[in-house]
């Protein structure tokens, strides 16, 4: 019964599909001559780019707000007086790497608010540190993802 169970377990492990990521395929699938897949390779290293510009400015930005990050109370950020901050410096940041980007003022508030009252009044929680106080940079990516992701996209 374990000789059965070994090569049973060996078999699946040796037939397990690799993992390939999307670029990985999409340069293989390129290299072959696929036109479609050359292009979405093409727009995919674009958006590695801007997300490493994120991640970048994501840990700046809390390294110049830690500790001084705007809170309700001693333990709760104020994430709906950090948003517009956030996203007016992650419109500078690409503005200055070439991106054309615009700030829906008029929208602005009202996606704070949202934001703030899905993670503080309803979820009673937020990103933190080893030491519970809040991540900011954790938090600066969460807000330019609520901004583009749903905010711009719900309805008015």
């Amino acid at each position: 019964m374990n000789v059965i169970l070994i090569t049973l377990f060996l078999a699946v492990a040796a037939v397990q599909p690799k993992a390939v990521s999307m670029e990985r395929f999409l340069e293989n699938e390129c290299n072959k001559g696929v036109q479609k897949d050359c292009e979405k390779l093409a727009e995919l290293r674009q958006q590695l780019v801007k997300q490493e510009r994120l991640q970048e400015r994501a840990v700046l930005y809390g390294k110049r707000i830690n500790g001084k990050g705007p809170m309700l109370d001693e333990k709760t950020p104020n994430l709906e007086g950090a948003y517009p901050d956030v996203m007016q410096d992650y419109l500078e940041s690409e503005t200055a790497a070439g991106e054309t980007l615009t700030l829906n003022k008029v929208r602005l508030p009202s996606c704070a608010n949202h934001y703030h009252n899905h993670w503080v009044n309803k979820k009673l929680w937020w990103p933190t540190d080893d030491e519970y106080k809040p991540d900011w940079a954790s938090i600066y990516v969460f807000i330019v993802d609520h901004y583009y992701g749903f905010c711009l996209k719900s309805s008015t």
